[in-house]
């Protein structure tokens, strides 16, 4: 993808607080009594980490879908493929969030975890429609 640089970095800065904080921070910052902040953005922050790279992954399969494999009498526009990608992460992780599926595991219904899905959903759309990839 061209003119996405800024989108790696922030995939990348994302995808590895992730595991800093799921696989390295959390059982010690809750086992050592936290505050209720930190206890929420501990538990949550991985609902944000899931829309946001959610979100680029769906964006980075459609437009090479879209360049590859459609004809280009058919392709469609970027923006398009933008609006989808973050229509469908967005009803993925909501739906989730509500137990409405357990895709990917048993998921607890948690406010907290919704607001922060919500976050990272805003945060993916002002993020790509912001750089807009493309496959040149």
């Amino acid at each position: 993808m061209k003119n996405a640089r800024e989108l790696r970095i922030i995939f990348l800065v994302v995808f590895f607080s992730f595991i800093l904080v799921k696989g390295y921070l959390k059982d010690d910052i809750l086992e050592n009594d936290p505050t209720l902040a930190l206890q929420v953005f501990v538990l949550s922050y991985p609902n944000f980490c899931e829309a946001v790279l959610g979100s680029f992954v769906l964006v980075g399969i459609g437009l090479v879908i879209n360049k590859r494999f459609i004809p280009k009498s058919k392709q469609v526009k970027n923006q398009l493929i933008y609006t989808w990608a973050i229509v469908l992460a967005a009803v993925y992780v909501i739906l989730q969030e509500f137990k409405i599926h357990n895709i990917g595991g048993d998921n607890v219904y948690d406010p907290y975890d919704v607001l922060f899905s919500v976050i990272g959903i805003g945060v993916a759309y002002i993020s790509i429609h912001k750089f807009q990839p493309y496959i040149g």
